[in-house]
């Protein structure tokens, strides 16, 4: 459990607060099998060290790092409603992206169905579209038939 995020979140922080998604605007990255849970925790982290020790970072950031992770970051996860619960309050319903980790034992499959619907009753139907796949095609760059698309 906790050997996933120990060496995710270093890296994750080192993008948002280098100035290197300033410098590559079209870079994107995203965690895989990490969970989602503990992102909000880490963007509130970020911001209040940023604005406490801003006067020794070099480049100065145009923004915020977590403004940094919303434009650029995503993260998956299988079962964590802590983070769902989390996900609309903290404007991170366009970086989270379900997984069901077909095939292994450790996944949702094959009760992926009864996964989504015990960790998402709360979250609206333009969220769920969203974080079951909408999030993941645009991260891939994939076509989304029109008839699946959310209405703007």
């Amino acid at each position: 459990m906790t050997h996933s995020l120990s060496p995710t979140i270093e890296p994750v922080a080192n993008l948002c607060a280098s100035g290197v998604l300033e410098r590559f605007k079209g870079l994107r990255f995203a965690t895989i099998e990490a969970g989602i849970g503990w992102v909000p925790w880490l963007l509130d982290a970020m911001d209040e060290a940023y604005r406490k020790h801003h006067m020794w970072v070099r480049p100065k950031l145009q923004g915020l790092p977590s403004d940094y992770y919303r434009a650029h970051g995503h993260a998956t996860f299988q079962e964590d409603p802590s983070g769902l619960a989390l996900a609309e309050a903290w404007g991170l319903t366009d970086n989270f992206m379900w997984a069901s980790d077909y095939p292994h034992h450790e996944g949702t499959w094959p009760h992926s169905s009864a996964a989504i619907e015990r960790t998402m009753p709360k979250l609206s139907e333009p969220q769920r579209a969203k974080i079951l796949g909408l999030n993941a095609a645009r991260f891939f760059g994939l076509e989304v038939p029109e008839h699946q698309r959310l209405a703007a």
